[in-house]
């Protein structure tokens, strides 16, 4: 007899979730509710039928105008970089460059003991070729190095102090896969570095502290939770070693494997790795020994950057951007880039691609073709990042060799970076080309969602509406960016879901609201399909459920 109570005792749910539900799953596509006993689905069914599994201790949430989903899946974002920048000074939004030297004069006032001035997004737009001056930054801090990323993460804006520091003169070259903007009369540095140019100041700065990296990872995952998001996959952690020493400095690699391994993170991550043209070799033996796998995270995905961004005239182009002879920059010889892929496939890792430019896409996809033809077929997943510019003979190649776009869609619309820094360079026939969504998805091509994060906003739902409309959020009768590459809204959610999950290897566990499956579950006080899409924005997240416990609940 008192078997038999225990057994029915151990059916009773901890959590149930009344609310349309759309589960992600083609079986059942929508459900009334769910039903959860610690970490795994136990339920999904009728309203009558899921009380069955209540008893006095289990939490009932009732949310009949919300909707409940899988768990938001983010394939491209700097969680991590992001959280500690939040400590920084901080440049998004500004608009003027009035405001964006206020904001850093009244940062250095604030923190006047610090060695370094170091912040982040301002926006390439604000400034003429997105290009702004040192003697900006001189006038208001002259005595002390200043560091400033901007939003896109491919420049810096830096001081004649920092410029002093790190010795970049007239005399100075460009580095390999980076560039120096300079004076046209006196070829004098400017100010901004370009990709592989920063790391001439920023191998300067100290390098963060354990306790900045663990407050800035909190931070993170925090704001993640807040947005419904409950797994990752990080486009960048490192690890750096101080010369030959083998002492290990405490990164972004070793915070994430010690908060999954010791699970006091509320997140899933998979973590990267980057490997560089100049050391591909070392990098992999290096890599090889860092794998690691728990149940919350793991790392056996390597980071490549094919190339860099449009904005800054270094994204690879097949043709020379209008008005120039330049046609980017394009990190890797060719050859080199099929045999480093090759090479990392038949380890097994994933390689997650920084990919933009036509030129960088299809170089990307040539070495994806030709590891295939050494290799042979695998289940290896290999991802795309941002995609931007596909010309069209390169669509149905996605199909063909099994490599997943992880596109940022909050990215497709005509903003001040597309209207005054891309499309002008590119012309007519080319800037159809940009994030061409639709067009891979209709083509056979399996497509993720990211943010990228800190570049730009990491709450899903505003990218999901630039996806389902091609224009600003919440903007009715704003410009379009080529409708035609607008995707369904079942589609774009199905990127951050069942296909996130896919591109981490969980979609078993992940990604839709099945019996037995994990239970990370959030609630949005709307429901997505019955309210207008202009204003997909404006949803919030009432209740965020990772590995069956709530972890972030709104209770506006």
């Amino acid at each position: 007899m008192l078997l038999g109570r225990c057994n029915k005792i151990d059916i009773y749910a901890d959590l149930i979730i009344i609310a349309p539900s759309y589960t992600m799953d083609t079986s059942l596509p929508w459900s009334d509710a769910i039903a959860i006993k610690k970490n795994r689905v136990l339920f999904v069914g009728s309203k009558e039928d899921v009380l069955s599994y209540k008893n006095k201790l289990t939490r009932v949430v009732r949310h009949s105008k919300g909707m409940a989903l899988p768990g938001f899946i983010d394939t491209h974002v700097h969680l991590l970089w992001g959280g500690i920048e939040m400590e920084e000074c901080q440049l998004s939004g500004l608009t003027n460059s009035e405001q964006i030297l206020d904001v850093l004069e009244n940062y250095n006032k604030q923190y006047p003991n610090k060695k370094w001035i170091r912040g982040n997004g301002w926006s390439l737009p604000v400034f003429i070729n997105g290009n702004p001056r040192k003697e900006l930054l001189d006038k208001i801090i002259p005595d002390k190095p200043v560091y400033l990323l901007s939003a896109d993460g491919h420049s810096a804006w830096v001081n004649s102090k920092a410029l002093e520091l790190s010795g970049i003169t007239n005399n100075t070259l460009d580095p390999l896969n980076g560039r120096i903007e300079r004076d046209i009369e006196n070829g004098e540095p400017s100010g901004v570095l370009r990709e592989d140019a920063m790391s001439l100041v920023e191998s300067l700065i100290p390098h963060y502290s354990k306790s900045q990296i663990d407050n800035g990872l909190k931070l993170a995952v925090k704001e993640a939770n807040s947005f419904g998001i409950t797994s990752i996959l990080d486009a960048g952690t490192e690890n750096y070693n101080q010369g030959d020493s083998k002492k290990t400095i405490y990164d972004g690699y070793t915070a994430y494997k010690n908060a999954t391994q010791n699970k006091n993170i509320t997140l899933r991550v998979n973590a990267t790795q980057y490997v560089y043209p100049q050391s591909w070799r070392k990098d992999l033996e290096k890599i090889k020994s860092m794998r690691y796998v728990n149940e919350l995270g793991s790392m056996n995905t390597v980071k490549i950057f094919s190339d860099g961004v449009i904005e800054g005239g270094t994204a690879s182009l097949l043709e020379p951007y209008i008005g120039t002879d330049n046609y980017g920059i394009l990190n890797w010889d060719p050859d080199t880039l099929k045999e480093v892929v090759a090479l990392y496939e038949s380890e097994g890792f994933q390689i997650h691609f920084h990919a933009i430019g036509d030129r960088g896409i299809r170089t990307t996809l040539d070495a994806f073709e030709y590891s295939k033809e050494l290799n042979g077929p695998t289940d290896i997943r290999h991802m795309m990042s941002h995609t931007q510019l596909v010309h069209p003979d390169d669509i149905p190649r996605f199909k063909e060799l099994d490599v997943i776009a992880t596109f940022q869609p909050l990215w497709a619309y005509p903003d001040l970076y597309m209207k005054e820094l891309t499309l002008p360079v590119l012309g007519p026939i080319r800037s159809k080309w940009n994030y061409p969504i639709n067009s891979i998805v209709s083509n056979g091509g399996r497509i993720t969602g990211g943010s990228d994060w800190s570049v730009t906003s990491l709450n899903p739902l505003y990218a999901i509406e630039v996806a389902v409309t091609r224009r600003e959020p919440g903007n009715t009768m704003g410009e379009v960016l080529y409708e035609e590459e607008a995707v369904s809204l079942e589609t774009i959610l199905e990127a951050y879901t069942l296909d996130g999950a896919y591109s981490l290897f969980k979609e078993k566990e992940l990604g839709s609201i099945e019996k037995g499956k994990l239970a990370d579950i959030i609630i949005l006080d709307r429901n997505l399909f019955t309210n207008p899409i202009y204003e997909i924005h404006k949803a919030k997240v009432v209740m965020t459920i990772f590995n069956g416990e709530i972890v972030y609940e709104n209770k506006y």
